[in-house]
């Protein structure tokens, strides 16, 4: 009895020792912070993610789960902008429980559109689309036109992903003439961007650079920075791929100046390698391998500040669980105070329930420690996975990179060679043409005439072919063995007009190197793919390209 009583009076001192917890924040506070964490998370993500764990943490103490959903959607979609899907996904999860049982509709459309981002973003885009498409059923029913326009924004962008682009373009024009309507120029600059882009993978780039150019315009007006870094990236990149290298590599320029300026890295870097490929386009390597090492610089820097960042981030998850469960432990003194008050009034007629009761909060106790082992061991292994998953990924794109270099250096190593075989002649004509000048005239006429019908015998001859096709041979292994198998023979020209195709010259290029006209190139090239026995519609260069 004495060593109860002792056992008591040293709980209730010890429970006095802790403070009360802090009182929670009115529901129009925790509004207004969340308000402010998501206008942050566009410039300081890892700032706006620390209020917004904050402003969870205040919502749980209120007894509005919305506000907790709320919290839980800003922060999922600052995880997701990290990165961090596996985190971001159970944030919105939890969020689209607690909107669905508060039936909060607009919510709901909200964080099944997050939802699709994380579907596109681990590589679902059918999963991705039915969320978004659940969005959109809700916006309309709710006629919330800003809404369903944004959804049918990001379904276009869905199709584009499966490659149905003109459901796609479908889609983006819908979204277009809603937001027009709602004169909403920050939707339509982003709208404008992703026709674009769809016009872009058509091969459409009149189309792609009106839209492009159409978003620069619009975020110019708006002053929003990072999206034109992105619109000029972009028209830099059209200008490009419509052989206009020189134009589009000023647009890149601008991009890779105003992003260094702007500390925006990820731009900065996508900006230099399209100054890379344009100086590549216009055959200045020596500017274009240095702008590509640039680019290397500064994937390593943007990969160091993401995996900072990522740090960061699990930093503060893990001091959140760490507070949750500080917190657990609190309530759980408190709780444990309050039996010890109870008892203390009715000491002498309930001992044996006091026994009976701390007995089996010892054993739930130790059974809800051996739950939360478990439940990290689980996510550790899940975080160990994703970093193997990780790794895999920039191994293959490593190979990937590798098996793209070899490629271009064995094109560039073939037309080398060519080069250098013509230039022999060349030269070789130079030398008889110099001794003929000093001759007499008499015999002058007579050897240039011979010189003439040489130059005609090698084009149509070519003497140099057995040297070409061992040089040709060293970079092109078992090429024309393999077309020779397929085509039971080929004669000496077709093997010639092969060989070229397969450097991937142009047809005027290929017709200069056998010495023909372009009429006799397209009879040469139908007796080629005669002999192949290709189809009608199937292409004698990607044929040839991928022997």
């Amino acid at each position: 009895m004495k060593r109860l009583i002792l056992l008591t009076c040293s709980a209730a001192i010890f429970i006095g020792y802790f403070p009360p917890i802090a009182q929670a924040q009115s529901p129009l506070d925790i509004d207004f912070q969340l308000d402010s964490a998501k206008k942050l998370a566009k410039s300081k993500p890892d700032k706006a993610f620390l209020l917004a764990t904050e402003v969870l943490e205040e919502s749980k103490l209120t007894l509005f789960d919305s506000l907790v959903g709320k919290a839980q959607l800003v922060r999922g979609q600052i995880l997701l902008q990290f990165g961090l899907f596996q985190p971001a996904s159970e944030a919105f999860y939890e969020a689209e429980h607690i909107f669905q049982n508060n039936e909060l509709p607009s919510l709901l459309a909200e964080v099944n559109n997050a939802l699709g981002e994380v579907y596109y973003k681990i590589k679902t885009p059918e999963d991705a689309l039915l969320r978004h498409e659940t969005a959109l059923t809700i916006y309309q029913k709710l006629h919330d036109a800003e809404g369903e326009a944004e959804t049918k924004s990001f379904i276009g962008g869905m199709y584009e992903k499966i490659g149905s682009y003109p459901k796609a373009l479908a889609n983006q024009r819908e979204a277009l003439l809603i937001f027009k309507e709602l004169n909403l120029k920050s939707q339509l600059a982003f709208v404008r961007e992703n026709i674009g882009s769809i016009y872009e993978d058509l091969e459409q780039y009149d189309s792609a650079y009106f839209n492009f150019h159409k978003a620069f315009e619009l975020n110019t007006a708006l002053g929003d920075s990072l999206r034109i870094i992105g619109n000029l990236n972009n028209l830099g990149d059209v200008l490009r791929k419509t052989r206009e290298p020189e134009e589009g590599l000023l647009y890149s320029v601008k991009a890779a100046e105003m992003s260094r300026r702007l500390g925006f890295l990820y731009q900065q870097k996508s900006a230099i390698v399209d100054i890379s490929k344009a100086y590549a386009e216009m055959r200045d390597y020596d500017n274009a391998y240095k702008f590509l090492e640039q680019s290397r610089q500064l994937s390593d820097l943007v990969y160091s500040e993401e995996s900072a960042r990522q740090l960061a981030i699990q930093e503060v998850q893990n001091r959140l669980y760490a507070k949750n469960q500080q917190i657990n432990q609190l309530e759980q003194m408190r709780d444990f105070d309050s039996i010890v008050k109870w008892l203390l009034v009715f000491l002498v007629g309930l001992l044996c329930v006091l026994g009976w009761v701390i007995f089996n909060r010892q054993k739930l106790k130790i059974r809800s420690n051996k739950e939360l082992l478990q439940r990290h061991q689980e996510i550790l292994q899940v975080k160990e996975q994703l970093i193997a998953t990780e790794q895999q990924n920039m191994q293959l794109l490593e190979l990937k990179m590798e098996a793209e270099d070899k490629a271009h250096s064995k094109a560039l190593t073939a037309q080398t060679l060519h080069v250098i075989d013509k230039n022999r002649m060349m030269e070789d004509i130079l030398v008889r043409l110099k001794s003929i000048l000093e001759e007499d005239p008499k015999e002058q006429k007579k050897k240039i005439r011979n010189l003439i019908k040489q130059i005609d015998f090698n084009f149509s001859h070519d003497t140099d072919w057995e040297d070409f096709k061992h040089s040709f041979e060293k970079v092109h292994q078992d090429f024309l063995s393999n077309i020779q198998q397929r085509t039971g023979g080929l004669t000496p020209a077709e093997m010639k007009l092969a060989s070229l195709m397969r450097l991937n010259l142009n047809s005027k290029e290929i017709a200069s190197s056998l010495g023909i006209s372009m009429d006799s190139l397209r009879i040469s090239r139908y007796r080629l793919r005669k002999k192949l026995d290709l189809e009608k519609g199937d292409s004698l260069q990607q044929y040839l390209l991928c022997i």
